[in-house]
């Protein structure tokens, strides 16, 4: 009996080390394949920006590449060094097919996103897209195998899933290094209309960041309550953000100072008696 245990330990004992070795020599296959696939992609990328290929596209099918060789990599190492059998491979991607294509259904359909994106070239690098209904815009940076990467203008980095760039709308600035500023104000009916355009128009004088090409201040809208007063300008894309606020401060600071009502929603009611 004790003969037995011991042989049964010294077969699991070599098995164990025998596993164990085999796992440390796949690991080991593994990051160099991997540092040298990298190595590689960086070598085929710079040839092909070199060339003057699109680097989102270039940068893409690299990409792809580089994973569909690492997958490919990890099955053979694993097969080859018997870690694991064939059959057992096959088994379990059978088994597991159904779960992890409903689990992966996101990634499946951000990875399609890519490939439209890809094909259709919306937008490349250096462009500046607005997508409005996630409310982000910036220039693109770079577009990967699941999300395309947005520097916005507050200079932060925004990865964004391939599939919300497909389904939504998009729109193009084609790296236009300007963009029309629109700002609308609200004025009381009773205001002195050519006065407050005049302001509006002293306001935009003293913004240097303006261009002063295509400056226009005029009616927008007659409102319920209120005339709204349209300012169409052109500014940097950069410091689109920070005229628009800072115009708005003057814009209300001046109307104050100038006694022009910016009037807000009310309801005057009026209660007729029969006496």
């Amino acid at each position: 009996m004790l003969d037995d245990f011991t042989l049964w330990l010294h077969n699991k004992g070599n098995a164990a080390l025998d596993f164990t070795i085999k796992l440390v020599l796949a690991i080991i296959l593994f990051y160099i394949l991997s540092a040298l696939l990298k190595k590689i992609a960086n070598t085929l990328q710079s040839r092909l920006d070199k060339r003057g290929i699109d680097s989102i596209a270039s940068h893409f099918i690299i990409n792809l590449i580089h994973y569909a060789i690492l997958i490919f990599a990890i099955f053979t190492i694993i097969t080859q060094l018997n870690i694991v059998k064939e059959a057992s491979i096959a088994a379990l991607v059978a088994s597991a097919g159904v779960g992890v294509s409903l689990a992966m259904q996101g990634a499946l359909s951000n990875f399609t996103g890519g490939v439209l994106l890809l094909v259709l070239k919306p937008f490349k690098k250096g462009d500046y897209i607005v997508i409005p209904s996630i409310n982000i815009e910036g220039t693109v940076e770079e577009m990967q195998t699941y999300y395309t990467t947005i520097r916005t203008v507050l200079n932060e980095d925004v990865k964004i899933p391939n599939s919300q760039l497909t389904n939504n709308s998009v729109i193009n600035r084609q790296g236009d290094e300007n963009r029309n500023l629109l700002i609308k104000v609200a004025v009381d009916y009773n205001a002195d209309i050519a006065k407050a355009k005049k302001v509006l128009n002293e306001i935009l004088e003293g913004q240097s960041s303006i261009l002063q090409e295509g400056r226009q201040v005029f009616v927008e809208e007659l409102g319920d309550s209120s005339v709204f007063l349209g300012i169409l300008v052109t500014v940097p894309v950069l410091e689109y953000n920070s005229v628009r606020r800072e115009l708005n401060e003057k814009i209300l600071l001046e109307f104050r100072k100038e006694g022009i009502t910016i009037p807000y929603n009310q309801l005057d009611v009026h209660i007729k008696s029969d006496k």
